[in-house]
């Protein structure tokens, strides 16, 4: 019996912490069974989700352990990110390796995009969102289709 109560107590909590966060309906959660699932979250680079509970979505919630998103399980279990860029990224236009120089890079903080440069002879991954050596990362230019000025 005091087993069941502390799950019943569990779930309790569970379900408050859901219903007190502030969430909005989204037509994301339209396409998941009864609304509830959980969706990317755009412009995150698969390093954070949306949790859709009865047609409102909450968060965003982060990927634990430097784990990224995965759209096709709905779980913080994959190796790459598949992330569908759809141009605007929280307010921000751009996030990323830069184009004409993959050492330098954009991110999007509070809706403004700032510009950091990577360290003498490293250059940024847009899927691992750190700068990295070129020895260990060779294919990285060609893949994000910038150039590397050293």
């Amino acid at each position: 019996m005091l087993k069941l109560c502390n799950v019943a107590i569990a779930l309790l909590g569970l379900v408050v912490a859901v219903e007190g966060l502030a969430g909005v309906p989204d037509s994301r959660c339209n396409n998941l069974p009864n609304g509830r699932g959980t969706v990317m979250a755009d412009g995150k680079m698969c390093r954070q989700f949306l949790i859709c509970y009865d047609y409102v979505i909450y968060g965003p919630i982060p990927c634990a352990g430097g784990t990224i998103y995965n759209s096709t399980t709905g779980r913080c279990d994959a190796t790459e990110c598949i992330e569908q860029r759809t141009g605007f990224v929280d307010g921000c236009a751009f996030v990323g390796a830069l184009l004409e120089d993959c050492s330098r890079y954009v991110i999007c903080d509070n809706d403004i995009q700032v510009e950091f440069q990577c360290g003498n002879g490293t250059y940024y991954s847009n899927d691992l969102l750190v700068c990295v050596n070129p020895m260990e990362y060779p294919e990285i230019p060609q893949k994000q289709g910038c150039n590397y000025i050293n």
